[in-house]
């Protein structure tokens, strides 16, 4: 609709098959990327610059890590910041499953399966306001935070989810709502509908 002005379904596909579950809220923000420019992990290790408390870890790999460890190191980071690289499905579904949010803010993306997999174990997703196709299924207070593309505020949304723990639970929990019902059968359904 944005380039054609006509309107059309879209029908997700499901997200990777992993064993998704929460175990908490735990301290520390997950970003689970490729490690490039449009992906923007700088603005939150910014973030983490102007919150001391704000943790970080890092999941995947791409032509940008080199760069993005520097910022971390130039910001003071160490112990906040920490890059896993790519990470077996045992050890993503493990991450997912013990972060307090999901850090997801791309620049313009078209979709992206990331917040989908943060819903299904309960996470809320902090993105901005730019971030194009994810703005079609985190809503700000309602299945995520929603900040524009600014560290302060980025940071100011990670310590709110780090201080309303219930209410970012209940964001999780309102997401997994809208991600269970992404499935190859519910797919089929609208395609025959």
């Amino acid at each position: 609709e944005r380039t054609t002005g006509l309107h059309a379904e879209f029908l997700p596909p499901p997200p990777q098959e992993l064993a998704y579950r929460c175990e908490g809220y735990g301290d520390f923000v997950l970003s689970v990327n490729r490690l490039d420019r449009a992906k923007r992990i700088d603005l939150l290790l910014e973030a983490a610059a102007l919150d001391s408390s704000l943790e970080l870890v890092i999941a995947g790999d791409g032509p940008d890590r080199r760069r993005l460890e520097e910022l971390a190191r130039a910001r003071g980071l160490d112990g906040r910041a920490r890059f896993t690289g790519r990470v077996s499905d045992a050890e993503l579904a493990d991450l997912y499953g013990r972060c307090l949010a999901v850090y997801y803010a791309p620049v313009d993306e078209d979709y992206g399966m990331v917040p989908f997999e943060a819903f299904l174990s309960e996470k809320p997703v902090l993105t901005t306001t730019d971030a194009g196709g994810p703005l079609e299924i985190v809503f700000d207070r309602r299945t995520g935070l929603v900040v524009s593309p600014d560290a302060a505020e980025i940071a100011q949304a990670a310590g709110w989810l780090r201080e309303h723990r219930e209410e970012a639970a209940t964001l999780g929990r309102a997401g997994k709502a809208i991600a269970a019902e992404v499935t190859w059968d519910r797919a089929i359904e609208r395609l025959l509908a």
